[in-house]
């Protein structure tokens, strides 16, 4: 969660032009005499500023003006950012910003009283408007590294004001946010003395404690209950102070809450090693807490990404305190997702790895995007072995090597979650959340298929729209790359996985959002719709051929033909190009490296399009082995592409994750392609299907030579002659589309 939040600041500046600002007028520039300065700035941005995002553009904009001392206006814009957020996440939208208001307030409002008993005064005004929910997480606004803040003003000062004529609007922005950041943050001590002692009055924390002295725990009590009561268990690879806030927001809605960190993390002297232990620790943990007397012997968990995983590792041996769990954006470790798409590595792999195993907490160098691209990009140029990643990152890793060794879906993985017939024997109810452009996405839906397919009787519930990784975990965003999503999109899915817990830990009625088992937004209809099993959308399917003529038919050619690609494995002059691909939603134009592009002819009348494409390649090449990849989009009658799904996979692991088969070299050999993302969108009358096919070679990715050998070995030596691909016109794409 850290990491998300982390991001979304870094994300606010990609729409800012390359404005510049005249201060010319301004001769000194020092961290003490910066009112003028801040001032005119605030004027000068409020008139050039663009943004589309209302979002970014409140959030900018109000930090802005409360570094120009324009108070009212900014509480006005605070205000617009909390009413974007006031649907999707309520809790959230009522406590962000509140560190600076209360300082506005302290300020503006100036009295014959001490500024730091004004502040009190304004700090619990403040406190006690908000519901309990929003009291719980004012926490995680009251930290500021004041500093390294410092620092990067005065950097900022030197190296982009001082004898300068001119600034870019970007570093002004930049620099009334670090100025905010330094002027209120030295009032967040008296906040956090504050709520500590309101805290304590409702809370008792546990902290530090260790299981079998290698798993680290916080414990936090609800100390208005008063008898044994169900406990929230979250497993987290990413501990921060600051997750006692999410937990103290779990105790207020009724239950106890435990964290754990598995071994090596925070307060554990264990080597780190990421999804090994989670099958069994997990249990040894719930076998303490049941033990303890605040504890009534029922256990539910909830989290997104690793801590959805954790879930899933946890119920391959359930144990019988667990009665229920709320995956979301569950990484499908060694499956389809994450380290590997459908048995290929993945370049950002390694940038988590040293994220989480770096240290007993985070590494901050995660952030960093660009020396991670310039890692990326140094290596895909260099055409070094996968395998020597680290290396070139500047330290080697003992985890990537070690999951390199296992591409494809052996026992090293199948052993952190459950595997075949052990689905059979979960026998909870499961709520799932993702989203279609969740990155964990199809590890998500490949729990669910799994467990809907070994457990006939599933008791297994899913909702997904159009939500990225940090969207599937509640951090809707209203622009998600490009694509304004409906209004009905907006959910508080907080809410909705706490009625989960209520409905089962407690009996109280189910979610009234939950209409059957798959809850989906068709996007596009500003609506939601259920059915009750994710086969449902399998029945009514549009069948495209592809033709050598670069178009998608519903009908098959007579003659068989093919479509030709070839691509040189060896040219590298495309780096710049490839490391600045941005994968929108919505966009004028798409990315079509290594690829050829067929297109529909336009749709009579609207469709709706909803689950995953199916595909039947079938193909000739001069390798071994080729990594191809599938991006499916509708483009509308103004000429825009609507990302709807994409697939990436590796054609020797086609038939068998577990086990590689390699191609005849020049043979023509058949594809099944699955494990795409699933969408639901409506596809509007006059829209075409584009399909772009190609083969894999980018800096973010393994790159697959071809000659069979481990891909993890090759090297560009290995590239020999140019890779020639024939796709031939019995190849077909089916997508799913509802009669309704």
């Amino acid at each position: 969660m850290k990491y998300i939040l982390t991001l979304s600041f870094l994300l606010s500046f990609n729409s800012i032009f390359s404005q510049r600002i005249g201060i010319k007028q301004f001769n000194e520039y020092s961290i003490e005499k910066m009112v003028p300065l801040m001032s005119y700035l605030n004027s000068e941005i409020q008139k050039k500023y663009k943004e589309k995002d209302k979002s970014i553009k409140y959030d900018n904009l109000f930090r802005v003006s409360m570094a120009g001392q324009n108070y009212d206006v900014a509480l006005s814009q605070l205000d617009s950012v909390r009413n974007v957020y006031r649907k999707s996440n309520p809790k959230i939208a009522y406590a962000m910003g509140t560190q600076y208001e209360i300082y506005i307030n302290t300020s503006k409002n100036k009295t014959s009283k001490d500024f730091q008993e004004k502040y009190k005064e304004e700090f619990l005004k403040k406190y006690e408007s908000l519901p309990a929910k929003s009291q719980i997480i004012l926490p995680r606004y009251f930290n500021v590294d004041l500093e390294k803040t410092k620092k990067d003003i005065v950097a900022s000062l030197k190296n982009d004001f001082e004898n300068k004529d001119s600034v870019d609007l970007k570093k002004a922005l930049l620099l009334c946010r670090n100025y905010n950041s330094y002027i209120a943050g030295q009032t967040f001590g008296l906040a956090k003395k504050y709520l500590k002692e309101l805290d304590s009055k409702n809370f008792e924390v546990k902290d530090s404690l260790l299981i079998n002295n290698e798993i680290s725990i916080r414990v936090v009590l609800n100390k208005k209950i008063t008898h044994p009561e169900s406990t929230i268990l979250v497993n987290s690879i990413y501990p921060d102070t600051d997750d006692v806030n999410d937990q103290k927001e779990q105790a207020n809605y009724g239950y106890h809450s435990v964290y754990i960190y598995p071994r090596g993390k925070y307060v554990s002297n264990s080597p780190i090693e990421p999804f090994e232990h989670e099958a069994e620790d997990i249990n040894k943990v719930i076998d303490w807490v049941i033990k303890q007397p605040w504890s009534n012997g029922k256990v539910g968990m909830i989290g997104g990404s690793y801590l959805g995983f954790s879930q899933w590792a946890a119920a391959k041996n359930i144990h019988p305190a667990i009665k229920t769990i709320i995956p979301q954006a569950s990484v499908g470790i060694g499956t389809v997702d994450f380290p590997m798409n459908n048995n290929i590595f993945a370049s950002y792999c390694l940038r988590w790895i040293n994220y989480v195993t770096n240290n007993k907490m985070l590494d901050s160098g995660f952030t960093n995007e660009d020396q991670w691209n310039s890692t990326f990009k140094k290596w895909y140029e260099k055409g070094d072995a996968f395998n020597s990643l680290d290396a070139i990152s500047g330290k080697k890793n003992e985890i990537f090597q070690r999951w390199l060794k296992h591409p494809s879906f052996d026992s090293y993985w199948q052993k952190m979650i459950p595997y075949k017939d052990e689905y059979a024997n979960i026998n909870i109810p499961i709520l799932t959340i993702t989203g279609y452009y969740d990155s964990d996405q199809l590890g998500a839906l490949y729990y669910l298929r799994n467990h809907y397919k070994y457990n006939k009787n599933a008791d297994h519930y899913m909702v997904i729209g159009p939500y990225d990784h940090s969207g599937a975990q509640g951090y809707i965003k209203n622009n998600l790359r490009g694509y304004t999503i409906d209004s009905a999109a907006n959910v508080d899915i907080g809410n909705i996985t706490m009625e989960w817990f209520d409905y089962i830990l407690k009996g109280k009625s189910k979610p009234s959002f939950l209409k059957d088992k798959i809850n989906y937004q068709v996007m596009g209809t500003n609506e939601w719709k259920s059915t009750a099993h994710i086969d449902d959308f399998d029945k009514n399917k549009l069948k495209f051929y592809i033709r050598n003529r670069n178009t998608l038919s519903l009908e098959k050619e007579a003659d068989k033909n093919f479509t030709s690609l070839k691509v040189d494995l060896k040219d590298r002059s495309d780096a710049n190009e490839l490391i600045k691909l941005k994968d929108n939603v919505l966009d004028n134009t798409i990315d079509h490296s290594n690829a050829v592009i067929f297109s529909s002819s336009p749709f009579e009348k609207p469709v709706e399009f909803t689950g995953n494409f199916i595909g039947n390649l079938k193909f000739s090449v001069n390798k071994k082995d080729v990594d191809l990849y599938m991006k499916l989009y509708e483009q509308n009658t103004e000429g825009k592409y609507f990302l709807l799904s994409t697939y990436y996979g590796r054609a020797s692991y086609a038939k068998n994750a577990e086990k590689r088969e390699l191609l005849r070299e020049n043979k023509e050999t058949a594809i099944t392609v699955t494990n795409n993302e699933f969408v639901s969108k409506k596809i509007e009358k006059g829209s075409k299907l584009i399909l772009v096919l190609g083969v894999i070679k980018s800096p973010y990715m393994q790159i697959n030579y071809g000659t069979g050998k481990d891909v993890s070995e090759e090297t560009i030596k290995d590239a020999a002659d140019p890779l020639e691909i024939k796709f031939y016109n019995n190849s077909f794409i089916e997508i799913p589309i509802s009669l309704n």
